[in-house]
């Protein structure tokens, strides 16, 4: 039997077979550049490796593997491939829903916050007026350095007072 003989039979190139491919497809290479010439001649050098199409057969996959059973795989490779897809596309579409309850949530607090906040501001808007009344409605006391000093000092301390409200604030609705 000759040793291509075999090698049909088997459906494994051996090392010199490899060798020998490679050297025909260098040949043709050679003989053209043009990447339709260059499939075409691949297809021969594999023919003459792998001997023709036979009916029933697949060139490459051994004895027994059939036209039919190779489809069957192809059709359970993209079916399997559909389904990873699908679960993917679900999974994502889950952290999406996810990040959008999350989201709104966030906003929700944000509301919450700004309201508390803006009654806050309102509630040092009326301490502020209601302690500027009471140094303006102080009874007139003789004009000394030490009333002078007091009224600065407690005029001071307001607005360290409001100071640290407003940077409380700050803080904490930021």
């Amino acid at each position: 039997m000759h040793h291509h003989q075999i090698l049909r039979d088997s459906h494994r190139p051996e090392s010199s077979d490899k060798e020998r491919a490679t050297s025909l497809i260098t040949e043709h290479d050679d003989e053209s550049a043009a990447s339709t010439q260059q499939s075409r001649i691949e297809a021969e050098v594999f023919t003459e490796l792998m001997g023709p199409e036979r009916y029933g057969r697949v060139r490459g996959y051994g004895v027994g593997v059939t036209p039919t059973q190779l489809s069957e795989v192809s059709r359970y490779t993209q079916h399997a491939a559909a389904d990873a897809q699908d679960s993917r596309v679900r999974r994502l579409e889950a952290e999406i829903q996810e990040i959008r309850q999350s989201r709104a949530a966030e906003m929700e607090e944000m509301r919450q916050s700004r309201a508390e906040m803006q009654a806050m501001r309102g509630q040092i808007d009326r301490l502020t007026s209601l302690l500027e009344m009471l140094l303006a409605h102080q009874a007139p006391v003789e004009t000394t350095a030490r009333h002078v000093e007091t009224t600065t000092t407690i005029r001071l301390q307001i607005d360290i007072i409001l100071f640290l409200l407003y940077s409380y604030i700050y803080l904490y609705y930021s």
